[in-house]
This record gives C-alpha cells, sequence and structure tokens, in this order.
C-alpha cells in the first residue's frame, strides 16, 4: 500500500457471494485499485439458514471467483466496541497504520444502503454508499440466493457460472441436517 492511500473496506456475510457483491467488488476495485479489503463477518455465526456455509466455505466461494484478493475473517462479539476495536486492531495491523486516527482518516468503509453503513457513521467513520436500491445496480440478496437453493430453482442471474455447481452441491450436502436441526 501507498503510504498515502485511502483504503476501502467491506464488511459482509457472503453467505453466498452473489452477483450484487461481485458488481460491488468491480466498483471498488475502480475507486480503490488493490487497495481494498474484504471481511467476513459472523465467521464463527452458529450454523443457521441465515448463517448456512461456514467462513471455510463461503471464503472458498469467494477465492474461486477472485483468487488474488485480500480477505480476512472477523468474529462476532459481544458488544459494538468490541467489535469495532478488533476490527481496528486487524486494520493496523494489515495496514501498518500508526494509530487509529490514521485509520480514521485512511479508510473507507463501503455499504450498499444506509443500513448498512449506520453502524460505521455513528463511530465517526468515513463511508460510501453504492446504493443497490436505486436501480442503477441489480438488487440481489444472499437470502434471495439461498431461497433458490432451498427451492431448488435456477441459479442464474444470482450466482457467477463458475461456482453454481459448488454452492448448490454443498448446500444440498448440509440442507438434511440443517432440517433435522
Amino acid at each position: 500500500m501507498k503510504k498515502n492511500t485511502q483504503i476501502g473496506v467491506y464488511v459482509w456475510r457472503l453467505c453466498p457471494i452473489h452477483v450484487w457483491h461481485e458488481l460491488l467488488i468491480s466498483i471498488m476495485r475502480e475507486s480503490y485499485g488493490n487497495d481494498f479489503l474484504q471481511i467476513l463477518w459472523s465467521s464463527n455465526a452458529q450454523f443457521s439458514l441465515r448463517n448456512f456455509f461456514n467462513y471455510s466455505e463461503r471464503r472458498g466461494f469467494y477465492k474461486m471467483r477472485f483468487p488474488d484478493q485480500k480477505i480476512v475473517w472477523m468474529p462476532d462479539y459481544w458488544t459494538d466496541e468490541d467489535w469495532l476495536l478488533a476490527l481496528d486492531d486487524i486494520l493496523i495491523a494489515f495496514w501498518w497504520f500508526e494509530d487509529r486516527d490514521e485509520l480514521l482518516d485512511k479508510v473507507t468503509f463501503i455499504g450498499w444502503c444506509d443500513e448498512d453503513v449506520d453502524f460505521f457513521l455513528k463511530d465517526w467513520r468515513k463511508v460510501d454508499i453504492i446504493n443497490r436500491f436505486d436501480w442503477s445496480t441489480p438488487k440481489i440478496s444472499a437470502t434471495e440466493v439461498r431461497d433458490a437453493l432451498i427451492h431448488n430453482r435456477s441459479l442464474d442471474w444470482l450466482l457467477h457460472p463458475e461456482i453454481h455447481d459448488e454452492v448448490r452441491s454443498l448446500f444440498q450436502s448440509k440442507w438434511e441436517k440443517f432440517k433435522k436441526l
């Protein structure tokens, strides 16, 4: 990283990665070059429909599409303050910031709606909203992808074809176990 470069950070579940995520990654590349980081949060969350794929599975889907892109995991914490402190520690270590003040100056948190970035705004962090609700981009959610998987519908227009089979196969292998919970 160049010393005075602005860093883009997106914190998301990617459960699983879908075409909107991929569009956002392309936009981030245009805006930040290689100076952006994907953070997978809820990486230690209990197995549920919302957190159906564990960290290594989500990371695997991501790396199938973006093998050279930076990605780290972020567990859940009991409080927002602890979560933000851990996030700052990761970012300071990853980019060798001197301190939190430098981090706050050089990091922009990216979201796709006000709700995504509200958490960061309350902590006085810089944000950039790439709005998925203004009809300028496809409006797709991981919930929609999981619903298509549950009902064995097409994943066309939801997932990149390169990961269709892998996601569907893994989902089917875990679905029976999930229904017994």
